[in-house]
C-alpha cells in the first residue's frame, strides 16, 4: 500500500520535472497541500524527505524552495557519477569489444533515438527527462550487478536530479551529444575514451553552479 507521504513525494517530484516548482520561487505548505488535496502532514513529510535529499530547503515561517547546490555539493555528485557510471561504461566498452554486452548497447541505442526526438523544448521536459534518466540507468545496469543496479535508488549522481536541467544553463542538445559520444566510444570498444566521455558529461553538469 502506498503511503500518502510517498504519494505526495512522487507528485512533488513530478512537479519538479514539469517545471511547476522552479528555482528562486517560494512555496507555501498550506497552498501546496490545498492544491494536492492532501492534509499538511504527508506533504510536510514529503518536503522533509526532499530536504534530506538536498532537493529542497525549508524557509522558517516562509515555506520552502528548491535547493540551489553550491560547488562543493555539485562536486560530490560529480565524483559519484564519475566513479560509478565511469566504471560501468569502461567495463561495458571492454565487454562490447569481446562481443558481449550487446543487449545493453541496443537498449542505449533505442534510448538515444528516443531522446533525439525530444530535443525541442516544445516537448514536455518530463517526457524528455524520462529517456535521459533511462539512459543512465542502462549504464548502471549494464554490469548486471545487484549492487550497481540498486544505486539507481541513490540520490547521488546527476541522473536523478531533473531540477539541475531546468535552469537553462544546460541545453537538451548538449546533454544529448554527450550521450551520443558515450555510446559511440562504447561501441568502438574503447574503455578509456568511454570513461573520458562520461567525465565530459559530468563536467557539463557542473555548469549549473558556474
Amino acid at each position: 500500500m502506498t503511503l500518502l507521504k510517498d504519494e505526495a513525494y512522487q507528485i512533488l517530484l513530478d512537479m519538479i520535472k514539469d517545471g511547476k516548482i522552479k528555482y528562486g520561487q517560494r512555496y507555501s505548505l498550506n497552498a501546496l497541500s490545498s492544491e494536492l488535496n492532501m492534509s499538511r502532514t504527508p506533504v510536510r513529510d514529503a518536503i522533509q524527505r526532499m530536504c534530506d535529499e538536498g532537493r529542497m530547503e525549508m524557509l522558517p515561517s516562509r515555506g520552502f524552495q528548491l535547493h540551489v547546490m553550491d560547488r562543493s555539493e555539485m562536486l560530490q555528485h560529480y565524483h559519484f557519477s564519475n566513479a560509478i557510471e565511469g566504471y560501468c561504461v569502461y567495463q561495458l566498452a571492454l565487454e562490447y569489444k569481446k562481443g558481449k554486452g550487446k543487449e545493453s548497447v541496443e537498449r542505449m541505442e533505442y534510448l538515444i533515438e528516443e531522446l533525439g526526438k525530444r530535443l525541442d523544448t516544445a516537448v514536455p521536459f518530463e517526457d524528455y527527462f524520462r529517456y535521459d534518466k533511462e539512459f543512465h540507468l542502462a549504464i548502471m545496469e549494464s554490469l548486471d550487478d545487484p549492487y550497481f543496479r540498486n544505486l539507481k535508488f541513490s540520490t547521488m549522481g546527476f541522473y536523478d536530479h531533473p531540477e539541475l536541467q531546468l535552469d537553462n544553463k544546460i541545453t537538451r542538445e548538449e546533454i544529448f551529444h554527450c550521450h551520443e559520444k558515450i555510446l559511440r566510444c562504447i561501441k568502438a570498444g574503447d574503455p578509456h575514451q568511454a570513461y573520458d566521455a562520461m567525465v565530459e558529461h559530468a563536467n557539463l553538469m557542473l555548469k549549473s553552479v558556474q
